[in-house]
């Protein structure tokens, strides 16, 4: 089983932050503070949002954060050692060689840990023809391309080198990046899907995150995507909002104080990991969005994943080094020319 942390400063309640007194929890020290708890319990990853940098006009949305997703993936990346950092970043608002670059450098500045989000109103033809040119574009140097040859003079071997010379429908694009490539080959490819239908961008995602507001519509995407699949299938993972509390009476109540729009789970550790057990077959894992932070976060490392391991659905500890390792996805295969 896989298991990611959706990150916001106050949860994911939108009036979450009203039990907040200051702003503390809006500063990079507090994010990082989750992100660290995150890491000390294992979890495979944490998730950035973005709303596509608007500013909310009357309240503070629980996405609403005062960083850009991949500045603060460059910093987060310096305090962990071993989580996987995943960020969104929409193909409407950045040129792709850019976008490229950025994250292959978060890539190498996290030793091979970071992946790429598509929010879910990356879902055009144009948006697939996107994803494909910066994923050929990551694909520009074999691994051992660069030979750093003093005595004979070679900085890289030129024929291993791919030149990408795209020229489709939406961008021309020559290449190659100036990036080397990372421990993990290039960063993984996530998409939030929120509805049946496979667009052409999330069609070539390796890890999904699935959003719907009950378990069985969710089940019913995550069927339809893997039977539309071509290819490797990608890893599928339940958007799922706990209620943690010592009693079900106390979750019960934050229940009703800060209701989700998506699956609650309500009760403690021990009846939600029972619940999460028994979907466990339908997902390959389950991104946690905490009502309330950084207190759900601390209920999820103290409680919720030690209950999940007392019943060998999750792992004791780190078993790799790179997201990629951790969500057992292989390397992307350099083929002739950059394609896919």
């Amino acid at each position: 089983m896989y298991i990611g942390l959706s990150l916001s400063p106050f949860g994911h309640h939108p009036s979450a932050w009203r039990r907040h007194r200051g702003t503390a929890a809006l500063g990079f020290q507090a994010l990082a503070a989750q992100v660290k708890l995150a890491e000390q319990a294992a979890l495979d990853f944490v998730f950035l949002p973005d709303l596509a940098g608007k500013r909310p006009q009357r309240a503070l949305h629980p996405e609403a954060t005062p960083f850009e997703p991949t500045l603060l993936i460059s910093a987060l990346a310096t305090v962990t050692r071993r989580i996987g950092l995943v960020g969104t970043a929409l193909t409407t608002q950045h040129e792709p060689y850019n976008l490229a670059r950025r994250f292959a450098s978060l890539d190498l500045v996290s030793h091979g840990r970071t992946g790429w989000n598509l929010a879910p109103g990356d879902n055009s033809d144009r948006a697939g023809e996107y994803v494909q040119l910066v994923q050929a574009l990551w694909q520009s140097w074999d691994a051992d391309a660069f030979l750093y040859d003093k005595q004979g003079g070679r900085f890289f071997d030129p024929a291993k080198m791919h030149v990408l010379d795209h020229k489709g429908e939406y961008f021309t694009v020559r290449g190659p990046l100036n990036v080397n490539p990372s421990p993990q080959g290039a960063p993984v490819i996530a998409a939030t899907v929120t509805g049946a239908a496979q667009s052409p961008a999330a069609g070539k995602a390796e890890l999904i995150l699935v959003e719907a507001a009950t378990i069985e519509e969710m089940i019913a995407i995550a069927d339809r995507l893997r039977s539309s699949r071509n290819g490797p299938e990608p890893r599928i993972l339940a958007s799922i909002a706990p209620h943690i509390a010592t009693s079900m009476d106390e979750a019960e109540a934050l229940r009703r104080e800060f209701p989700m729009e998506l699956p609650e789970l309500v009760g403690t550790p021990e009846t939600i990991a029972d619940s999460i057990a028994g979907w466990q077959g339908n997902f390959d894992g389950f991104l946690i969005h905490p009502p309330l932070a950084p207190d759900g976060v601390q209920l999820v490392v103290d409680g919720l994943v030690p209950a999940l391991r007392r019943r060998g659905l999750f792992r004791d500890g780190y078993e790799a080094d790179t997201l990629r390792g951790h969500l057992g996805l292989a390397a992307p295969a350099i083929l002739p020319g950059g394609a896919r």
